[in-house]
């Protein structure tokens, strides 16, 4: 059975889950799966060091609206060949033939054959920060909510989204509970949100030619007000969504709901750990590696 037959199969179970949820957020991330030492493997590519030999994983599962996991939506695994070009010749490429169009394709995939009663809502974090994510046409029932990683130009005044924002009206403030992972401990924090609308403008070093118009977004500034006491990095996330942020209430949700982005992490944490116990992997090439890995992930988010 070929790993799509697979995918589909389980993803009628997540439809209806997804329908009885309601309202659905589209977690994506990427995960590296490194077989370096199973030198008899074929098919593998490099992933973030060149030495490295493995296959890259780009997943998106469904999580309703209180952070109960629902399935999985989409998956792609591919291997990359050796890199070639500089960097910057690489930047000129259009965005269909770069490794970040996965963003865009699996916000599509996730799409597909969801009803639209259905509220879905595509969670990533900075790698997705793309202009043409932001641009592209999206299901009427869907929205983006982005961690951003760029200073990007934008039509207001200031020229620039990161002044824009740190002048932004204070919608209010919020203390949590910070869940414990690699970079820190388990804390309160208590958080500041700022929030406005601008208008992102058209990357200037974008390849041409292009059909790419500015694009209207609401951003969320989220800061902790004081210095953690053990000495871990404060929370400060600048996030981009097309959901509503007019009043303290409509932006928590959304700190709240980007918040549940760690679940895609412990999920692929957890698969991994299962991957690891099989054994006599040595001489199979890459599409038996994601196969196993596929059928691994479907068994933990059902």
């Amino acid at each position: 059975m070929k790993k799509t037959q697979i995918l589909a199969s389980h993803r009628e179970g997540v439809v209806r889950r997804c329908v009885e949820a309601g309202v659905v957020l589209a977690i994506q991330d990427t995960t590296d799966l490194e077989y370096t030492t199973h030198e008899a493997t074929k098919d593998l590519g490099y992933i973030n060091q060149t030495p490295q030999q493995g296959i890259k994983v780009h997943s998106c599962i469904a999580v309703s609206s209180k952070g109960e996991p629902l399935g999985m939506l989409h998956q792609q695994s591919w291997t990359r060949k050796q890199r070639s070009g500089k960097k910057k010749e690489r930047k000129k490429k259009p965005i269909q033939e770069k490794e970040s169009y996965r963003w865009l394709q699996t916000a599509k995939g996730a799409e597909e054959g969801l009803a639209e009663k259905i509220q879905l809502i595509h969670v990533a974090d900075r790698e997705a920060d793309i202009f043409e994510l932001f641009a592209q046409k999206r299901s009427a029932n869907s929205e983006l909510l982005i961690r951003g990683e760029y200073n990007r130009r934008v039509k207001e005044e200031m020229g620039y989204l990161l002044p824009m924002i740190e002048q932004g009206s204070i919608l209010g403030t919020m203390t949590i509970n910070l869940e414990r992972n690699p970079k820190r401990r388990a804390r309160q924090a208590t958080l500041q949100i700022r929030g406005m609308r601008v208008t992102l403008e058209v990357p200037q070093n974008h390849p041409k030619p292009h059909n790419l118009h500015p694009v209207e977004i609401n951003v969320l500034l989220v800061e902790e007000t004081e210095k953690p006491a053990d000495g871990s990095q404060p929370i400060r996330w600048l996030l981009l969504t097309t959901l509503p942020i007019d009043d303290f209430q409509q932006a928590w949700q959304c700190v709240r709901w980007y918040s549940y982005r760690w679940l895609i992490e412990r999920f692929h944490k957890t698969a991994k750990k299962w991957l690891t116990r099989a054994k006599n992997f040595n001489s199979k090439p890459e599409s038996v590696y994601s196969k196993h890995w596929l059928l691994i992930t479907l068994l933990l988010g059902d």
